[in-house]
């Protein structure tokens, strides 16, 4: 009676096995119907970056990152930044239209989504090239603030060829301020002159360098002051 009981309890055992291994073979073996890309994009920017997401259904279908494949139809009208994965991110970089598809590797399920490029508005060009140039303006004139501070703290020297060469050292950072900006004044025009800048960013760029110019004139004057420069 022992032995049937323990043979029975063996048996019910693997039963129990193989039903929680078919189970697990069954939720493994999901396949995947559908795939669809998440959201809708139809128009970008040239210079825009737009982050996609896949979707699989049914959702319980497993499949590799590695096997979702990305593609655009036309890379020189948007790139594929990621191709194998469950999302990627597109990059316009040409005026036009171009077919992004995303397909699972292996198999013929796919989904793709057309999108229209556009060149930026000439305004929206003009706005960040004025805010580039704005920035590097700025940044002469902390240069010259920085020139102009250490010229107040220094000392002039007590010999005539000290103190030439702290004329010197100091006028040799300014002109290097000075080139500069006259090199960013000529790129700004031919800006300008390209249709890149519009009338209204041009002046105001303008109005700035203006400014900066007065401001190292100033600290010129104030170095032949301190300094003597007979």
């Amino acid at each position: 009676m022992k032995k049937l009981w323990k043979r029975t309890i063996a048996l019910l055992l693997s039963a129990a096995m193989l039903l929680s291994g078919a189970v697990v073979a069954s939720a493994a073996s999901v396949s995947p119907e559908k795939i669809s890309i998440k959201g809708s994009v139809s128009s970008m920017t040239v210079g825009e970056t737009v982050e996609l997401d896949s979707k699989i259904t049914p959702s319980k279908a497993k499949v590799k990152d590695s096997n979702i494949v990305w593609t655009s139809s036309d890379t020189s009208v948007i790139k594929v930044l990621e191709k194998n994965d469950d999302d990627t991110e597109i990059k316009a970089v040409g005026a036009g239209t171009a077919t992004i598809k995303v397909k699972i590797k292996g198999t013929s399920i796919s989904a793709s989504i057309k999108i229209t490029v556009k060149k930026a508005s000439a305004s929206s060009s003009s706005s960040t090239t004025y805010k580039t140039y704005k920035k590097k303006i700025s940044s002469y004139k902390s240069e010259l603030k920085t020139v102009y501070s250490s010229m107040k703290k220094t000392a002039a020297a007590t010999s005539f060829t000290a103190l030439r060469k702290q004329i010197k050292e100091f006028e040799a950072q300014l002109e290097a301020i000075e080139d500069k900006l006259d090199a960013l004044e000529d790129k700004i025009e031919a800006k300008y002159k390209a249709g890149k800048l519009t009338k209204s960013h041009y002046r105001k760029l303008d109005t700035q360098i203006e400014e900066i110019e007065d401001y190292a004139d100033l600290i010129e004057d104030y170095l032949e002051r301190k300094f003597g420069d007979d």
